[in-house]
């Protein structure tokens, strides 16, 4: 997403109100899939204070994925809000500026690195989801099985003996 700041470049105390749309498609995270199936919306505010541009905004969009708990479809929000500040010479300038050249921004990279940092790192149908029975594998948001709850995989059995050895 490009924006032309040059009526706001060499005027200080200016503003430029933007907003636009990026399409992301389908992105790949933590092994789980996040449609965008509308693109993302971005708004936000370019000030030009004291030969400084500020750069402020936020992003929005809604995702499709599935639970990692027991696989349903689930539905998410993506908000993320930005502060930049933008600047001829950096000279000066603490670690939380960045050089502006020319007078289109093109806030892409800054759009994407919000996408990605801001997706959800475990994605759930609904806050109290109880996932997939571990032995018969149905839906205990659903059914409600007969399954003995006490099973230990056999795999775990040693740490099951040496855990009773040491508490005798």
């Amino acid at each position: 997403m490009k924006i032309n700041i040059s009526s706001v470049l060499k005027n200080e105390g200016a503003d430029l109100p933007f907003s636009g749309a990026i399409d992301v498609g389908t992105l790949s995270y933590l092994g789980n899939g996040f449609s965008f199936d509308s693109p993302i919306r971005v708004d936000g505010m370019l000030r030009n204070i004291g030969g400084t541009l500020e750069l402020s905004g936020t992003v929005r969009g809604e995702y499709n994925s599935f639970c990692d708990c027991c696989g349903a479809p689930a539905m998410g929000q993506l908000t993320a809000d930005f502060e930049e500040r933008l600047k001829d010479d950096l000279e000066g300038c603490d670690e939380e500026c960045f050089e502006l050249n020319g007078s289109t921004l093109d806030i892409s990279g800054l759009i994407n690195s919000l996408v990605w940092s801001n997706l959800p790192m475990k994605v759930l149908c609904r806050e109290d989801c109880k996932g997939l029975c571990s032995v018969c594998g149905c839906n205990l948001n659903e059914t409600v099985c007969n399954c003995e709850t006490g099973f230990l995989d056999p795999r775990l059995a040693i740490i099951r003996e040496e855990a009773n050895k040491n508490s005798l």
